[in-house]
Order: C-alpha cells, then structure tokens, then sequence
C-alpha cells in the first residue's frame, strides 16, 4: 500500500529541470486552479470535463478520495507551481481491477518527456494498487499520444467513431487503449 501523505519522486526532464512528482492535496487548490486557468482552449477541449469551472476543482480538492481517483502532480521545483496533472480513475464493481488514465501537461513542460514520465510512475502506481489494467481514451488525431502510449505497453483495442463531442458540437474519433499491469501468470482469480 502507497503512504499517500509521504510519496514523493523527483524526475529530471529532457531541458534538465527538476520535477517533483506526489499526490494532490487540499493546499494545491489555487495551484491546480492556475494550471487549468491558465491553460489555453485549444489545450482544455479534448478534456472529459469543464476545467475551467473554478467549482469543479473546488469539489475536486474538497473530496479527494485516493481510493476511487488517484491524483498525481508534477510539481516545477524552480517555482513550487504545478505544472502538470495524471490521474488513475479506479472502476467500480466487476471493473475494480481497472483504473482509467488521464494526463494533462502545461503547454511550457510538453515534448519535454514528462507526459511519458507520469504515465511511467501511473503504472507503476497502479501495480502497487494492485489494479490489473489500464485503460485510455485517446483522441485518434493525437498521433504523439497514441505514439507513447503505445511505446509504454498500451495497445489499440478499439475505434470508437464519433465518441467524444467537444462543447461547441464537433465530434472526434477515439482510440481505446488498453495495458495489462500484471502479466496474466501473476494475476490471481
């Protein structure tokens, strides 16, 4: 079991800045609200939900429950703001052994490898959680995203036409990921 309180992990990125990765806490209000804020449309649209509605994050910090969403930060050591955001969505029920993947990354630290480093430390969480898969939904445009995904075990189980709708009506394709985190020899039923 993860001590969600003391977990840190310090990362370096491609530039060579120092990263701290640990759990969302209820002090990191302002900070998460500055990272989504301040965050472009076009980089918030393909999200699942509104983060730009002050009250989401609001709720978000007020009812963090690490058993049903594990909230993992990068945190920018040069200024202590958050400047990234993955999270594992535990199923519920007969899906408990799955957690879904969600990684959002300021535009300033992207193409610098942290989106591969959080995904790394999601499944390595996730194993420790003792969850038996991970699953994603990708939006099928986003070639480099599906490009890393796959290069950290996931595979394309699906295409999904016309799944995710954006606010203003577009609809986009998604491709459904899925990676085991125990090989099947290890998984105990």
């Amino acid at each position: 079991m993860i001590n969600y309180v003391a977990y840190r992990k310090f990362v370096s990125l491609k530039n060579g800045k120092r990263m701290m990765f640990r759990f969302l806490h209820e002090d990191d209000r302002e900070n998460l609200v500055q990272l989504f804020q301040e965050a472009p449309e076009e980089d918030t649209r393909f999200l699942k939900q509104d983060v730009k509605n002050r009250k989401l994050i609001d709720f978000w910090v007020s009812n963090i429950n690490y058993q049903k969403v594990l909230p993992l930060v990068a945190v920018n050591l040069e200024d202590n703001r958050l400047v990234a955001d993955a999270t594992l969505h535990r199923g519920k029920h007969a899906a408990k052994h799955i957690a879904e993947v969600r990684i959002f990354v300021c535009r300033a630290f992207r193409n610098l490898g942290l989106g591969s480093l959080m995904l790394k430390e999601l499944i390595d969480l996730a194993l420790k959680e003792g969850l038996h898969w991970l699953k994603a939904e990708i939006i099928a445009d986003h070639k480099k995203v599906l490009k890393a995904f796959r290069n950290l075990g996931f595979e394309a189980r699906a295409s999904l036409d016309d799944f995710f709708i954006r606010k203003d009506g577009v609809t986009h394709d998604v491709v459904l990921m899925l990676r085991p985190v125990l090989k099947r020899d290890e998984a105990e039923f």
